[in-house]
């Protein structure tokens, strides 16, 4: 069923805010969108390009679902894994460690670090990836898929295009630094709403909040879970050049959203922005008369808690305050002059009394605290 557009104003574009007072970071960008129509009830920067980290394992774990469904992989298959995936920096599952032996010439006991991990069953690479944010276990599934890194990237590819991810590229299945790897929150919110609509039977991989492999028990990252009632998933990112990215829904009274946060500058920030994206969608949802869906394009077909994050050193000033924007609202559903219309509103959509308060002033980029132990997820 193709991605289809709501008939709703674009409350990010037309709304009356003032104009930022000071420079923000940019590669700060967020999005709330009605997951059922695709329409977006809030948004900052959508279209801006930017760095997906482990975000980008969402459309791994798309195409494994694919690949389960299709009857190509099995949970409880064991997957061969290559020195290649398992050499893949944190956060990862150790299955490269240190082994000491003792050297035979000379009695002395030395430390290797050896391969201890040979292969790994769907199920555990599946949460190892969405749980741990495991990059070996990304390439594991990506090799099993389609052979190898690159051929699994073309597949990521053409599939974001299926999607309708017209300003996404994808380069390696976990999101680790590259720059030929970008995407938008727009483009990240459809893939989220793509998994939830298409896979609904293994859409609960996103919602584990542990894990244990090999006697070690991972937590999920995703702090949003167990805290803002509702929220069911999906995934946290983070690296040097994106800052603490996060694609989440929730849902309420029979409606779904989700919310797309990039380039917070800590996982606190983070939160309480994706909080206040929630609150803000889910609140307008439940005001809002239903929406006007647009005819499907048959061109654009789809085929088929504290959080420390991972980078410990990685300090955002969590005192500076979020400023509201002030005089926010939503434009009167009978003014045309946004190039919108719902065709069907009998009354205005009044908006919450307090807005998403990170949508208006941001503070200048934050620094790489922590440069030479870095951990990605």
């Amino acid at each position: 069923m193709a991605f289809q557009a709501a008939v709703l104003p674009n409350t990010a574009a037309s709304a009356q805010t003032p104009p930022p007072e000071h420079p923000r970071p940019d590669r700060y960008a967020a999005i709330v969108i009605d997951a059922g129509t695709g329409a977006t009830l809030f948004e900052r920067d959508g279209d801006q390009q930017l760095r997906p980290a482990s975000t980008t394992k969402v459309m791994t774990a798309y195409l494994t679902f694919q690949a389960l469904r299709d009857g190509r992989l099995t949970l409880d298959q064991e997957l061969d894994v290559s020195s290649y995936a398992a050499g893949m920096p944190r956060t990862n599952l150790a299955m490269i460690g240190p082994v000491t032996y003792t050297d035979r010439k000379t009695g002395r006991k030395r430390t290797v670090q050896r391969q201890k991990i040979q292969t790994i069953t769907v199920e555990n690479a599946l949460k190892g990836m969405l749980v741990h944010s495991a990059n070996d276990a990304a390439v594991v599934l990506a090799e099993a898929i389609a052979g190898d890194v690159e051929s699994f990237a073309g597949l990521m590819n053409r599939t974001a295009q299926n999607i309708g991810m017209a300003s996404t590229n994808f380069v390696n299945p976990n999101g680790l630094p590259d720059d030929g790897q970008y995407t938008t929150v727009r483009d990240m919110a459809r893939l989220s709403a793509a998994v939830i609509r298409d896979f609904p039977e293994y859409y609960g991989f996103f919602n584990t909040l542990r894990f244990t492999f090999n006697g070690v028990t991972y937590k999920n990252y995703n702090n949003m879970l167990g805290s803002y009632p509702g929220t069911d998933g999906l995934k946290t990112g983070w690296i040097s050049s994106s800052g603490y990215n996060l694609t989440a829904s929730a849902t309420r009274d029979g409606h779904r959203v989700i919310g797309v946060v990039f380039g917070a500058r800590t996982p606190v920030e983070r939160k309480k922005d994706m909080t206040e994206l929630f609150d803000y969608g889910l609140e307008i949802m439940a005001k809002s008369p239903p929406a006007v869906l647009l005819p499907e394009d048959p061109q654009n077909s789809i085929d088929t808690g504290d959080d420390p994050e991972e980078a410990p050193g990685f300090i955002g000033r969590n005192g500076d305050d979020l400023l509201i924007g002030k005089g926010f609202k939503l434009p009167d559903p009978d003014d045309n002059r946004s190039g919108f219309h719902i065709k069907s509103a009998p009354r205005k959509q009044e908006p919450p009394e307090n807005p998403p308060r990170m949508l208006a002033i941001r503070t200048p980029a934050i620094r790489d605290e922590n440069p030479h132990k870095p951990k990605y997820t």
